[in-house]
């Protein structure tokens, strides 16, 4: 094992916590019916302190199914969290499962772990953590979880399940597009420092202008908001940025208000390729060329995951999901 990896608790674990044999916990989750209530009790509580999970028995034997599922998320209104958000909470009431939501009160590691600490104490079956930070991969490390959860993002370093759209991807396709125009020099809008998604959009762009041999001019940071697209596009702009990356549909508006009041055309002097297909996005002032995210699509697959889960189906599961491109007004090749 890695230096500093956590181990997970196994069958001999729970055997020393408890103070009995493991064949005596193997008996007692097969439900035998020899084991003494006594001996049961002090195997029930041994899982529960040690966040012992080895399957759907394991779980049935220390509490009956509250057919709650729990959501973590941010409190925001985007589109993507709130549209992978309706999927889950139908794909759930389409199976029988309530969901109970709790907003994490930021991004810190002491407020994403009060969320989780929260959920569990609600006696949810399994949780879905739609936080993209990576305080959240914190915050889980420090806790015990004790039921089946996913995340939604794209790393897979939790001990959960992961279903994510592949951000990596979603980036390397935006550079191939400006590069198939013509584009040798390109400029990226990354999203915030600590943000899962933004630095996998980030290492894609990095990654896929090397291989291409273009110039990557220039990365600067936005906070996903149309008035930091429009900011930080001027100091692009007055930089000579002329194709750009922008990691989400609203900083790309932020950045076609920047090249509208610079008296720069687009595409005619400025090509905008944006991040995640918002329903906005093909009404823009120019209709802007983007890298589609299916976030029902998403949501969606995460409940299947953890219905499997709890059915006693599934494996460890790291699920992603290809963006696509969608071209439309917003990039043309370079001017002469």
């Amino acid at each position: 094992m890695a230096e500093g990896a956590v181990r997970r608790p196994n069958i001999r674990d729970v055997a020393a916590r408890a103070g009995v044999s493991y064949q005596t916990v193997s008996r007692a989750l097969n439900g035998h019916p020899n084991v003494r209530p006594e001996t049961l009790a002090k195997v029930e509580a041994a899982i529960v302190e040690l966040g012992f999970r080895p399957n759907a028995a394991a779980r049935a034997l220390v509490r009956r199914s509250s057919r709650t599922i729990g959501l973590l998320t941010l409190p925001t209104t985007d589109y993507g969290p709130q549209t992978q958000a309706i999927a889950i909470e139908t794909a759930a009431r389409d199976a029988g499962y309530r969901i109970v939501l709790t907003n994490a009160a930021s991004t810190s590691v002491d407020d994403l772990a009060a969320g989780l600490r929260f959920l569990r104490e609600t006696s949810v079956d399994a949780l879905v953590v739609s936080v993209a930070e990576t305080s959240m991969l914190e915050a889980l490390a420090q806790l015990s979880v004790g039921v089946p959860y996913v995340t939604l993002e794209p790393t897979g370093l939790a001990f959960g399940h992961s279903v994510a759209i592949d951000q990596r991807v979603g980036a390397r396709l935006a550079v191939e597009h400006l590069a198939g125009l013509g584009h040798h020099r390109l400029w990226h809008l990354r999203g915030p420092d600590g943000s899962i998604d933004a630095g996998a959009r980030a290492r894609g762009f990095a990654e896929r202008t090397g291989e291409l041999g273009l110039a990557s001019e220039g990365t600067m940071v936005g906070d996903w908001s149309a008035d930091s697209g429009y900011a930080i596009g001027r100091r692009m702009l007055a930089d000579g940025a002329r194709a750009v990356v922008v990691a989400n549909d609203q900083m790309a508006l932020g950045l076609m208000h920047a090249c509208r009041d610079a008296g720069l055309s687009v595409p005619g002097d400025v090509s905008i390729v944006g991040f995640d297909d918002v329903p906005e996005a093909a009404h823009y002032p120019t209709a802007l060329t983007t890298v589609r995210q299916e976030f029902e699509q998403v949501g969606t697959a995460a409940m299947r995951v953890l219905l499997d889960d709890l059915a006693g189906r599934a494996g460890l599961v790291h699920l992603r999901i290809p963006p696509v491109l969608i071209e439309r007004g917003s990039t043309a090749a370079p001017a002469p």
